[in-house]
């Protein structure tokens, strides 16, 4: 009692005040800080260099740039004395640093006062076990590349927000290391200086080069650190090539070494139109069989150009870019506007980086060359597949699913005033230029790092609906056919398999609108003269998060007059899962059935040990929803507190009793704790 009598008197009289620099010991380094907040919970700080003053008795100017906590560090292995002493003296409360033995986090409600706490501490745990949490300046570590300042579109220093945002994920380490990304193309040169050396010849198929090939091989994989021309997106990873050309080279191609090949990029389609192009069976079933099969049992994951049709095209008329098992990457400037080629699509997945704005993508090209003049998609293509090879590099046990759920999370929403951006019925924004907006590297591998796999994908399927109806000429309002769902989960993706007998396809239009009423187009009016949809698979992904309980509605008008046909028949198949999963990381949240009128018991496990926790809640659905105070990310859309917050225990374990209202049986419901730093999985179910 005396020695803790002995430090509150310490605690009180420390000579800390407002307006002079502060003494402070950070752990790596020690001084004077001029502290621009010291009551805020964090603030940005220089150090004063007063004792670094050299033998002519000038000291450096001050060393902007870091950045100190409302917490302090210490190393005990008695953490029940030092939480009593913390909170007796400052109110503080300690947790465990992470995994590492016998060290603390001792949080304060400010600099100042943790400060003042170190102070009063050090004479009982000793000057090196006690020191205030800090954040140093770093080093970005750009890379050195002569032709790294002409790569825009990986650092933007004229439109910073309008890049890939790669640093933020290179500084972390995240490089693309263990990764590998095939180029579907017709040819690289991979003797080419900036690519030879991530160059992985197994993986690859024999055959000569090409330098659109060698272009978007650069863009996702070139050389960093070798004093040639720039680097690609994943520049540590390995990139292999492959052949598009006949149906059977594709589906070849689309089969060929998936033990090896994580990703493959694909920057070509069918000429972009504004028609309604096919594809063969057997390169729909050798996409499916990679995606489902290939990387152990988690799938290769496909990135394609969206195509340079501008807005007489659009992404659903090309089967290999619409599939839902590949991810349409579309292009955006260096202005975060619309490429004029980019076409429009409900299936349009994400933007990426490409020409169309004042400057073109520097790439390799022929065999030892560079350009500053690359574009397209097929630029974007590439780009997108360089982020995803730093997501699998940051978590190679995410599935094809959970880095098309990671994509849409992190996506950012680019040229923010375009008026197509609506919001779907998760609160989901979604627009026909952008699908859900432009890659984001650091935001990304933030979630892919601290990620739950998604449950097991579920589907519907309606089967085959008879309509046989006439569709009137020169009629917008069309017909319309409803079918009711009755099967609840969360949806990915939606299909629409049609019929129609029809001698110009180009007059119809074809419109799909979810139970939540989002509005899908999925074919305009064009110029268009084939005969018939025969079992042509049209998809959009613009329904993401919506529940597919409900009635679904499909209409198909003939917008133009001189000639008539019939809508025969349609199938409706929905993709999704039970809505668990998502950002998270070990903790887990789990509880028996919920039912109504009673009370459920919902348990938090495995999180954060002698810290607060929050139990959200959400009626409407998976979403993302950032919580600054927490510095997390939930995986809910409109989320309540529910319950909270309260203590987790030594073992990170905290339960909750929740009233269930008697009359709510038949909602859905989805949960997910939240604490600093860390959320669980979502669980969701419905109230029986």
């Amino acid at each position: 009692m005396l020695a803790l009598a002995i430090l509150a008197l310490l605690f009180q009289v420390s000579s800390i005040t407002r307006d002079e620099p502060l003494w402070a010991d950070l752990g790596f380094d020690r001084g004077l800080f001029i502290v621009a907040d010291p009551d805020a919970a964090e603030s940005d700080a220089a150090r004063s260099n007063e004792d670094l003053a050299g033998k002519t008795g000038i000291a450096p100017a001050p060393t902007p740039g870091y950045r100190l906590a409302g917490r302090l560090i210490a190393e005990t292995a008695d953490p029940a004395t030092l939480a009593a002493i913390a909170s007796d003296l400052a109110g503080a409360t300690v947790e465990p640093l992470g995994t590492v033995d016998d060290f603390w986090l001792v949080r304060c409600a400010s600099v100042r006062d943790a400060l003042r706490l170190r102070e009063a501490l050090v004479p009982l745990y000793g000057e090196a076990a006690v020191y205030l949490d800090a954040r140093r300046p770093w080093s970005t570590r750009l890379p050195s590349d002569p032709g790294f300042t002409n790569q825009w579109h990986l650092r933007n220093t004229t439109n910073s927000v309008a890049d890939a945002n790669v640093e933020g994920a290179w500084d972390a380490g995240w490089t693309g290391q263990g990764v590998v990304v095939g180029v579907v193309d017709g040819g690289v040169t991979s003797t080419h200086p900036d690519l030879a050396a991530n160059y992985n010849s197994t993986a690859s198929q024999s055959g000569g080069g090409d330098s659109h090939g060698t272009s978007c091989a650069g863009i996702a994989a070139a050389v960093e650190g070798n004093n040639q021309g720039g680097v690609g997106a994943a520049y540590a990873a390995q990139w292999s090539k492959m052949y598009f050309g006949f149906a059977s080279q594709n589906a070849t191609a689309f089969g060929f070494r998936n033990d090896l090949n994580d990703i493959k990029t694909n920057s070509w389609g069918p000429i972009d139109d504004g028609t309604l192009a096919n594809w063969t069976s057997a390169e729909s079933a050798a996409i499916r069989d990679a995606v489902l099969l290939g990387r152990g049992g988690l799938g290769v994951v496909f990135t394609w150009a969206a195509g340079n049709g501008g807005t007489a095209d659009r992404v659903e008329y090309d089967p290999y870019a619409s599939s839902r098992y590949t991810i349409a990457v579309g292009a955006v400037t260096d202005g975060d506007r619309r490429s004029g080629y980019n076409e429009q699509g409900s299936s349009m997945f994400c933007v990426a980086q490409s020409d169309g704005g004042t400057r073109g993508i520097y790439t390799t090209s022929g065999t030892s060359g560079y350009t500053s003049n690359f574009g397209g998609t097929s630029a974007a293509s590439p780009l997108g597949a360089g982020v995803v090879a730093l997501i699998l590099s940051a978590n190679p046990a995410l599935t094809w699913r959970d880095v098309q759920h990671i994509l849409v999370a992190s996506a950012r929403k680019c040229d923010p005033s375009n008026s197509n951006w609506v919001v779907n019925g998760v609160g989901r924004e979604v627009n026909v230029n952008y699908g859900f907006g432009a890659v984001d590297a650091t935001a990304a591998v933030n979630l892919a790092l601290n990620w739950t796999n998604v449950g097991a994908e579920q589907s519907f399927d309606s089967g085959v609906q008879t309509v046989n109806a006439a569709l009137p000429d020169d009629d917008v309002n069309g017909v319309t056919r409803t079918f009711d769902v009755s099967a609840a989960f969360v949806v990915e993706s939606v299909e629409l398999v049609l019929n129609v007998d029809h001698n110009y396809i180009g007059d119809l239009a074809v419109t799909l609108t979810s139970p939540d009423g989002t509005n899908s187009v999925l074919t305009k009016q064009r110029t268009d003269s084939q005969d018939d949809f025969v079992n042509y698979v049209l998809t959009t992904l613009r329904d993401w998060g919506e529940d597919s309980a409900g009635t679904w509605t499909v209409v198909i008008a003939d917008e133009d007059p001189g000639t008539t046909g019939t809508w025969q028949n349609y199938a409706l198949k929905i993709y999704g899962y039970d809505g668990s999963g998502g950002p998270g990381g070990d903790s887990t949240l789990t509880s028996a059935p919920i039912v109504a009128g009673t009370v459920a018991i919902v348990d938090l496990g495995a999180g954060v040990p002698l810290a607060e926790a929050w139990l959200a809640a959400s009626t409407t659905g998976p979403g993302a929803t950032d919580i600054p105070q927490l510095g997390v990310t939930l995986g809910l859309a409109a989320p309540f507190l529910l319950a909270g917050p309260s203590q987790t225990d030594a073992a990170g374990f905290v339960s909750w009793s929740i009233a269930v209202p008697p009359g709510a049986a038949g909602i859905a419901y989805w949960l997910q704790a939240a604490q600093t730093g860390k959320v669980s999985n979502v669980l969701a179910g419905v109230v029986q």
